[in-house]
């Protein structure tokens, strides 16, 4: 009885709270939608943090700084996440699951009765850079299939451009007819830039920037300059798709070079152990059975 004063305290700080929240949400138009639809495909242990994110995000609003929300900014647009996914958003998703991280490490310090500064640090902290290195992963990723998938890209680009097309209707049936990823993006968001007013090449090379892959960089560097100095874009495009082509025989080469040496862990510590086992066991058993004898 001693302790209802603070548990009605407790309560109704809560409700307030709860109502400030749900007035903010009320006048905040960017929750009325929900976080971007890239979000479906993430992982699944992170969906659950959806919704506290959109209660983050609009008690967030813009008040990011403006050089901490550009540096997320060109890593979800690395990650082939924006414009879908802003700096705001990653940054209440982040948030949330931090948040979530301080609860665990709350509720395990409650159980073993230990002091809880530390594990609400280190959990937290944790949390935060488990969703930066899958952020930075998904940017490996996207720069891996991009070099991967680019040649058979070029060639169909090519063949469009020879057969007549402009870069716009040959960018337009890549996107309409290549399957869902990073470079099918990548030309919808040139095609974006073209209806906006921008023109093709620098296009081109303003969503290269944004990607930061060096094949996609020269490949906007020579449309640019064919544009610029008259040079038949088919030609040049022929050229990017051998370069890109030989510079993936390269790759594969080294990687099967590189078989061999990977081998040996496998071999030394899984295969060579168990061939001994196999040797040897029988020849210890008749040795055994001739000492007895």
């Amino acid at each position: 009885m001693k302790d209802l004063p603070g548990i009605a305290s407790l309560w109704f700080l809560c409700g307030l709270a709860a109502a400030t929240v749900a007035h903010r949400l009320f006048r905040d138009r960017r929750l009325a939608e929900p976080l971007a639809p890239a979000l479906a495909t993430w992982p699944f242990a992170m969906r659950p943090f959806l919704g506290p994110a959109r209660i983050i995000c609009g008690l967030l609003g813009n008040r990011l700084p403006s050089r901490y929300g550009a540096w997320v900014t060109r890593r979800l647009e690395k990650a082939d996440l924006h414009p879908g996914l802003d700096a705001s958003q990653w940054t209440s998703l982040c948030g949330s699951i931090a948040i979530a991280g301080v609860f665990a490490a709350w509720i395990l310090t409650y159980l073993f009765r230990t002091p809880a500064t530390l594990p609400v640090l280190v959990f937290s902290a944790a949390a935060w850079l488990g969703c930066e290195r899958w952020l930075s992963r998904r940017i490996r990723d996207c720069e891996r299939h991009i070099v991967r998938d680019l040649p058979p890209y070029l060639d169909l680009f090519t063949v469009c451009v020879e057969a007549g097309s402009t870069l716009t209707a040959a960018a337009r049936f890549i996107v309409e007819q290549a399957p869902e990823g990073p470079l099918r993006n990548y030309f919808d968001r040139v095609l974006r830039e073209v209806r906006s007013g921008r023109n093709r090449a620098q296009a081109f090379v303003r969503v290269a920037d944004a990607y930061g892959v060096e094949c996609l960089s020269a490949l906007a560097s020579a449309l640019a300059h064919a544009e610029a100095a008259g040079m038949s874009i088919g030609q040049v495009l022929r050229t990017q798709a051998e370069q890109r082509s030989a510079e993936r025989f390269v790759r594969a080469e080294r990687q099967a070079m590189q078989a061999p040496v990977k081998m040996l862990g496998p071999l030394i510590f899984c295969i060579f152990p168990c061939t001994f086992i196999i040797l040897a066991v029988p020849i210890a058993h008749r040795l055994m059975e001739a000492f007895r004898t």
